[in-house]
């Protein structure tokens, strides 16, 4: 008996592990700890700095990247944001609800991440749940681009009346937002 509960404990494991498609990095609470805001990423001579954000409802967005040059090209998972309502709702509640989503269950308002100036680089965005009407589900959407040296680029998922878009943007200069062509995801 004691024999048969510890293989079973040991599949119950291991299965889990054994099937993944993706590679996940994204934060925890048991790895990372409490944290009140996601790390920063800064841009340099060598490489582009890519944002990820949500836009147009609270609804929590899973963002995972492809890069080039990996060499295990399973998409990995980077963490999940959520659109705070700065700028929609009092400053107060807005970041009331900034520090709540990233202390507990590590929702930021935003992902960064270093790229590879010159190669190609894909990002997906992906968000499903319960919400006030029911069961939504949303992508994944994906958008592939080649960032360049020391710019800084956004990636935004929009929810959009009852659907979703995923653009990106070349925000190098903070006062611009230029749209990047996506190559079509293969």
């Amino acid at each position: 008996m004691k024999r048969s509960a510890l293989i079973a404990l040991a599949l119950i494991l291991t299965l889990p592990a054994c099937h993944s498609n993706v590679r996940d990095s994204s934060p925890s609470l048991l790895k990372d700890g409490i944290q009140l805001r996601q790390n920063s990423v800064a841009v340099d001579a060598q490489h582009a700095k890519v944002i990820m954000k949500a836009s147009g409802y609270t609804f929590p967005v899973e963002f995972s990247v492809r890069r080039a040059a990996d060499t295990d090209q399973r998409m990995e998972v980077l963490g999940t944001v959520v659109d705070s309502g700065q700028g929609k709702v009092f400053g107060w509640i807005a970041k009331l609800n900034e520090v709540a989503n990233s202390a507990t269950v590590k929702r930021f308002p935003q992902l960064e991440v270093q790229a590879d100036a010159d190669k190609p680089f894909e990002v997906s965005g992906y968000s499903n749940g319960r919400g006030a009407g029911g069961n939504y589900r949303c992508g994944p959407l994906k958008s592939t681009f080649t960032p360049e040296r020391s710019k800084v680029y956004l990636v935004e998922f929009q929810f959009v009346g009852e659907g979703c878009e995923q653009h990106v943007y070349d925000v190098t200069l903070p006062e611009q937002r230029v749209p990047v062509t996506s190559v079509p995801a293969a």
